[in-house]
């Protein structure tokens, strides 16, 4: 994945999932890395990548979403 960066991370899988979605959904590529321990799940992140040029669009969008009530 070059040129791609972390544009967020969460230690829940399915909050990160629903980011990457989202994103996907607004036209920005997103992949999502889950680094998630499969024996202890309460250890790692799952993480979701963008390619670089879509940076500010992605960062634009996280902040219009309320991520606390995701983590919630």
């Amino acid at each position: 994945m070059k040129d791609w960066i972390k544009i967020y991370s969460s230690s829940q899988l399915a909050t990160a999932s629903m980011i990457a979605d989202i994103l996907n959904q607004h036209d920005v590529p997103a992949k999502l890395l889950d680094r998630k321990d499969s024996a202890y799940v309460f250890l790692g992140e799952a993480e979701v990548y963008i390619p670089a040029e879509f940076n500010s669009v992605a960062t634009e969008i996280l902040k219009s979403l309320e991520l606390d009530t995701l983590e919630a």
